[in-house]
């Protein structure tokens, strides 16, 4: 990976190019100073190789574990793509004094906006008129719901759920409930200041199993970590209104996935629209694949053309930060 420029420069390497080109990374690393080097990674291995010479890692998908991570013989910097640094072995990083950056509120808004679309596009049944219609049939008789009236439950209180919160104001629902775990009035006051008064809306903190139980719309805005997985399991979907829905744009390993199959399929849950899976991409073998109640999305709700843009231009500069500061 060494060349004649890499003792002039220092080495960042992007261990896994999910964009198809580099341009934007690399206009931000020229003007600091960085060598820029795309690699191919879907190991561990594979990092220890690419990144063995490297001042800094970009990293999107590929494993960043301990094994890898002690193969970094110069990295001061580890960036991942997102918010998320589940593929990140941030402890083993830290132990070698290497920072590990993410990016954070990139795509607050696009999350919240398929959240929202999730939850209009349930109430409405778009996807079974859209097959109806494409199929040659008419007046469907797919029961829809008025979301005005009805209560929506967030669970998490951080960026995507905040902005969640900001938009849903204005639908009329009969009260917007909010768990987390630090969850209070004053948090929801800073987060939305007048706007619930001025549009008469309530929006207040709740107990988990109160939320699920008096929610029409549950979503899901939590990060995964050892006291959220599987947080929505077979008692917890069980406090759910039998015509209530799930939606899930977090992670996958929050909900116990057995248990939601059981609940949709059994009539205990009325719907779900699901962005994010146990196992991604969605295996063939998975029922929630035949389910009529279920709206599927393959983890895309972070994603638009302004997002993509900001969340590489700013792990660049996460990359540039640190090695400006540490040559």
């Amino acid at each position: 990976m060494g060349g004649p420029g890499d003792a002039r420069r220092p080495l960042a390497v992007i261990t896994d190019n999910r964009f198809g080109e580099s341009e934007i990374e690399r206009a931000v690393l020229e003007r600091a100073g960085v060598e820029l080097a795309v690699a191919a990674c879907r190991s561990s291995a594979d990092v220890a190789q690419a990144g063995g010479e490297a001042d800094a890692l970009l990293v999107n998908l590929a494993p960043v574990d301990a094994s890898a991570i002690e193969a970094l013989e110069r990295c001061k910097v580890i960036a991942r793509y997102g918010i998320g640094l589940d593929n990140v072995d941030v402890e083993a990083a830290r132990r070698r004094g290497i920072a590990v950056a993410n990016v954070p509120g990139y795509c607050d808004a696009e999350v919240a906006e398929h959240a929202l679309a999730l939850v209009l596009a349930l109430a409405r049944s778009i996807p079974q008129r859209d097959r109806l219609v494409r199929e040659g049939g008419w007046n469907s008789r797919s029961s829809n719901r008025r979301v005005a009236g009805t209560v929506l439950g967030i669970l998490g209180f951080g960026g995507t759920g905040r902005a969640l919160a900001r938009r849903a104001l204005g639908l009329g629902f009969r009260e917007i409930l909010v768990w987390s775990p630090h969850i209070s009035s004053q948090r929801i006051e800073e987060a939305l200041g007048a706007a619930p008064a001025a549009l008469g809306a309530i929006v207040r903190p709740a107990a988990l199993d109160e939320l699920l139980a008096a929610s029409d719309w549950v979503s899901l805005h939590i990060p995964l970590k050892p006291g959220t997985r599987g947080i929505l399991g077979r008692r917890e979907l069980g406090l759910m209104k039998p015509d209530a829905a799930l939606v899930n744009v977090s992670r996958g390993a929050v909900v116990d996935e057995e248990a939601l199959v059981a609940a949709l399929d059994s009539g205990g849950l009325g719907g779900a629209g699901l962005d994010v899976f146990l196992a991604e991409p969605l295996p063939q073998g998975s029922r929630l694949r035949s389910l009529p109640n279920v709206i599927l999305t393959d983890h895309s709700a972070y994603a638009s053309r302004e997002s993509i843009i900001e969340l590489r231009r700013r792990t660049a500069e996460n990359v540039a930060a640190v090695l400006t500061t540490r040559s």
